[in-house]
């Protein structure tokens, strides 16, 4: 069994962070890093570059924003479209326009596919230039890099840590999470809860390793509400029909030495379901693990 992992924790980007295993001052800086991201990224906020881009009007967004959004256009591309970062409105439609904690308990939303709901190749009408600095979405887009960012900035923030020489550590926000150590050092072990029971579905050991281990969690049950009419949402929403992912996959972990890789598979796993997501994974990412629980509870893992 695991156990509470002692270290900083702080409620950033609607979960909650942690920090362990690090110096009291590079915790500080992993935080602060991550607050930065947040105050960038929150599309619950007309302020933040995404809000901004998502007012329709051409802006000009910081470096920071267009470094994430490339990443995520180029895995946008590399999926084929099961992922995608031009998502917001569709998660408006669905109810999820605010911060989840303010949600609960309040019927809302719709099922019903967004109008610009397309194919896996389909990408909405954008101008993005680079040199510029300059974002304008024309049509019914929105930007919503929310899971995806979130691993991207934690994965950035390990990096550093290790290149200025932290020999171990682990930075979790919500589940989604990097560790590593050295030989010498106590191994890190992780948990993947149940989505159904609660009870622990599997554990992860990471090996000492010169790479890092990081272990991403997509779960359609972890974040659902009721819908206006009643019926059951969740916030993975699959790009090819606007709606929430309608699979027999009800929450994917996979763990890979990237968290935004990690974070991406994830999603696309619980889209395409307990057969064919696996496959498709096995395709783009060899080395990549994965545990998938169907809608039966049943637990399948690759490790």
């Amino acid at each position: 069994m695991t156990s509470p992992i002692d270290g900083v924790r702080e409620r950033i980007m609607g979960t909650e962070v942690l920090v362990a295993g690090v110096p009291p001052a590079e915790a500080a800086t992993v935080l602060a890093w991550l607050r930065r991201v947040e105050r960038t990224f929150s599309r619950f906020t007309a302020e933040s570059d995404a809000g901004r881009a998502n007012s329709g009007r051409p802006v000009t967004v910081s470096h920071l924003f267009l470094l994430a959004l490339a990443d995520g256009m180029a895995y946008a591309e590399a999926t084929g479209g099961l992922f995608s970062p031009w998502l917001a409105r569709e998660m408006e439609r669905i109810g999820y326009a605010d911060d989840f904690a303010a949600m609960e308990g309040r019927p809302r939303g719709s099922a019903e596919p967004a109008a610009l709901a397309g194919g896996p190749g389909d990408l909405p009408m954008v101008e993005v230039d680079f040199t510029r600095r300059a974002v304008r979405l024309r049509g019914p887009v929105g930007v919503d890099l929310g899971g995806f960012v979130k691993g991207w900035a934690v994965q950035k923030a390990a990096d550093a840590l290790r290149e200025a020489g932290v020999r171990s550590g682990l930075i979790d926000a919500g589940g989604d999470l990097v560790c590593w150590r050295g030989p010498a050092e106590p191994a890190w072990r992780i948990g993947v809860e149940h989505p159904l029971t609660g009870e622990p579905a599997a554990v992860i050991e990471p090996p000492a390793s010169d790479l890092p281990a990081a272990v991403a969690t997509s779960s359609a049950v972890r974040r659902s509400w009721d819908g206006a009419a009643g019926e059951r949402l969740h916030h993975i929403i699959d790009p090819r029909t606007g709606r929430p992912a309608d699979s027999d996959c009800v929450q994917a972990t996979v763990f890979s030495s990237d968290l935004a890789a990690a974070e991406v598979y994830a999603k696309c796993l619980v889209v395409l379901g307990t057969e064919e997501g696996p496959a498709w994974l096995s395709e783009h990412d060899p080395d990549a693990g994965w545990i998938v629980v169907d809608l039966d509870g049943a637990v399948v893992s690759r490790r």
